[in-house]
């Protein structure tokens, strides 16, 4: 590990000496038939006098085809070595892929080899155009295949219709046959894909250019998964609004999902079982796949639901004894008892159904709408708040009060503020709505009589003071440590901007994350 790391600070800090590197084996083989050609008739005379008229006009030839064939050889490299991974990686930032360097390559060999027959063996060139012509219809017809896909993979790479790195959908005859991956090569005959269950995929260039295709990445790198749940008539649309909300801003953190564009919440349809509700959010590709972004959305979700005490709605089927009997009516914020949620919390669970009750009877709530303060960082209060449905965030801000970090999100069914009460100060953060949320403020006068008969109880108000002080401690580490870091270089301005971003756009990076989101 430490040998590659000190090879790529190599390549970084002397790019001249890295890339000349390369250059030695075909200059030194140029070099040798260069001397060998002009000494020829030295070699022949002193090492091989006696040898027979065969041997000489070996001699002869190798040299001469030796001496076309390394300049070629000298030419490609220094072409690959000073164009495509000097200049225009140097200008693009990125990788430049196999498939142009291989055209290269052949051109240069193929006019080699057009020299050494109309030079060495003086054959008329037209004739040799003559010739390969008819060759060529022969290998024509019994390659077509493969020419297929040579040429289709030529016509890709110039269409850019997807790139290395990019994550697409080869569409198949039935929706479950589907080949969702990344790419990570494209060859002359093939296109490689990395699925999710990380295998390798081989697709002929001519059936990715006959498919229909889905790139998730264009015309922007991130792109949208939606996920339906439904949920009973008794639940109010906007409580599961804000259920569901909290359930994906829990992970909406710019790189599992990303926050701008931001999740959303749609109330798709009412069906027989119950409402349905579409669940939208963005992802980068480049950071993780669409099932790994579908698994963690659908458990945090899942949680979220758990802690409200819900579940995803079931076929159900309900029977009247009686004429005149209606459906149960939808169910109204106000009717909503968030009793059985707090008492199922971890605060909760280590009172007697005694001291809950005490702690019950002087509940506060309070309903938030999405970016409403709770409390700011500095102020006065005792209470300990407990967080039913919704998101909140924690934040500090610096001595200055322009700049804010984040410190820690709350799921819900956790409580907060424990500092306030225990040592009656100042907040030391700012909490702000992330999502819809309600919020329950636990009286300070009944939160003492408990904690004075439950030890265990004084102890996890104590643990959570602790852990909440040590987050906002790191997280103000993190401030000073950003404020000593160097300056970005500015970006490149004017003609070298220009450049920069049209060779970008030629060659695209093999490497995902060289790509960064946009809105």
């Amino acid at each position: 590990m430490k040998m590659g790391k000190e090879q790529t600070r190599d390549k970084e800090e002397l790019p001249i000496v890295y890339l000349t590197g390369r250059l030695w084996i075909p200059l030194s083989v140029f070099l040798f038939f260069l001397v060998s050609i002009f000494s020829k008739e030295e070699l022949l005379e002193r090492f091989l006098g006696n040898a027979s008229m065969i041997v000489h006009q070996v001699v002869l030839y190798g040299t001469q085809i030796g001496l076309w064939m390394s300049s070629a050889f000298l030419f490609q490299r220094m072409v690959t070595v000073f164009v495509w991974d000097g200049l225009i990686s140097g200008i693009s930032g990125r990788p430049v892929p196999r498939l142009p360097k291989d055209v290269t390559a052949l051109i240069i060999f193929g006019v080699a080899v057009i020299g050494v027959l109309a030079t060495v063996f003086d054959q008329p060139v037209t004739g040799i155009w003559a010739t390969s012509g008819v060759v060529s219809i022969v290998i024509g017809v019994a390659l077509r295949n493969v020419i297929l896909d040579v040429f289709i993979g030529l016509s890709m790479h110039i269409e850019q219709s997807f790139r290395i790195g990019d994550w697409v959908m080869v569409h198949q005859n039935r929706r479950e046959t589907h080949i969702v991956g990344q790419v990570i090569e494209i060859n002359w005959r093939t296109t490689r894909l990395k699925t999710t269950e990380k295998n390798m995929v081989v697709v002929p260039n001519s059936k990715m250019g006959e498919a229909i295709l889905t790139n998730y990445m264009q015309p922007k790198p991130h792109f949208r998964i939606d996920l339906s749940f439904v949920l009973d008539y008794s639940v109010s649309p906007n409580r599961a609004i804000r259920i569901l909300s909290s359930g994906v801003q829990a992970l909406a953190d710019g790189r599992q999902i990303l926050g701008e564009p931001e999740p959303e919440i749609r109330l798709l349809e009412a069906q027989a079982v119950g409402q349905k509700y579409e669940v939208r959010f963005f992802i980068l590709p480049a950071h993780i796949s669409p099932n790994e972004s579908k698994h963690i959305v659908n458990k945090s979700i899942i949680e979220h639901l758990a802690r409200a005490g819900l579940t995803p709605s079931m076929d159900k089927e309900m029977v009247f004894m009686e004429q005149g009997h209606e459906l149960p009516l939808m169910a109204l914020s106000r009717e909503e008892n968030f009793d059985h949620v707090i008492c199922r919390s971890e605060l909760f669970q280590v009172l007697e159904d005694a001291e809950q009750r005490i702690l019950l009877s002087g509940l506060g709530r309070k309903d938030l709408k999405g970016g409403e303060v709770l409390y700011r960082q500095g102020n006065l209060g005792d209470s300990i708040y407990f967080l039913a449905e919704g998101l909140l965030c924690s934040s500090i801000e610096n001595p200055d009060g322009d700049v804010s970090e984040k410190v820690e999100k709350f799921n819900s069914g956790i409580h907060f503020g424990c500092e306030a009460f225990l040592k009656k100060g100042s907040r030391l953060s700012t909490v702000i709505a992330l999502t819809d949320s309600v919020v329950f403020a636990l009286d300070p006068k009944r939160v003492a009589e408990v904690a004075s008969i439950n030890g265990e109880f004084l102890a996890l108000l104590n643990e959570k003071m602790v852990l909440g002080q040590q987050r906002i401690i790191n997280t103000k580490w993190k401030m000073k440590r950003r404020e000593i870091q160097p300056v970005t270089p500015p970006m490149k301005k004017g003609m070298g901007k220009t450049l920069q971003t049209f060779f970008s756009d030629l060659f695209p990076s093999t490497n995902p994350s060289a790509e960064k989101p946009t809105t």
